[in-house]
């Protein structure tokens, strides 16, 4: 099932966004979905700052607690719920603490789900340790491979593969991809960016 997560960070063009099972709009993430024509089918989090009243015929889902963002919560929801393909917008752009906080909650996600966040001209993909990932755009594509961790990757496809450790550094800027298709396994988990041709 295909879930798109709507966050109150800056949005990409909604007309370019794909086709979705399930909307979730993420506590004022659900106000701005709104604004873009876009109706969640529920709206999860603390509830701290979405206008309720925007949001009549939505389920709101209430969920406590200072330890967890509002991001991670929704992302436990996905998993109980078996909604295991996450698409995200409104990532980030307003804050520079909550864009490191929505890294962390991806970062420490589980690793059955299966996340990508849709920026303007960038896709955002992690991958976990559990599985390769293959992906397929033209020769020439700019990407960026980035880790919070020190962690073992290997890929293929790429104009300089990396085959080795890479940790929180600057080491996977701006690689190109020299094949038609490029792969990547990690023995933990890490964030490819893939900018558009």
């Amino acid at each position: 099932m295909a879930t798109l997560l709507c966050l109150p960070g800056v949005w990409p063009k909604v007309e370019n966004l794909p086709k979705f099972d399930f909307i979730i709009g993420v506590d004022s993430g659900a106000d701005v979905a709104i604004e873009k024509g876009i109706i969640p089918d529920l709206i999860i989090g603390d509830l701290d700052s979405v206008n309720t009243k925007n949001h009549p015929n939505e389920n709101l889902f209430f969920v406590d607690g200072q330890d967890d963002n509002d991001l991670s919560k929704a992302l436990h929801f996905c998993l109980e719920k078996e909604m295991s393909t996450i698409f995200i917008i409104g990532f980030t752009g307003k804050r520079n603490d909550h864009e490191l906080a929505n890294y962390a909650a991806l970062h420490n996600a589980n690793e059955r789900l299966d996340i990508r966040v849709i920026l303007d001209g960038i896709i955002v993909q992690r991958v976990m340790s559990k599985n390769e990932w293959e992906y397929v755009c033209p020769i020439g594509t700019t990407i960026s491979i980035f880790s919070f961790e020190e962690t073992n990757i290997e890929t293929k496809g790429l104009e300089w593969n990396i085959n080795g450790k890479i940790g929180f550094s600057s080491r996977g800027l701006s690689n190109r991809t020299a094949e038609n298709q490029f792969s990547i396994s990690t023995t933990g988990c890490v964030f490819i960016l893939i900018h558009e041709s």
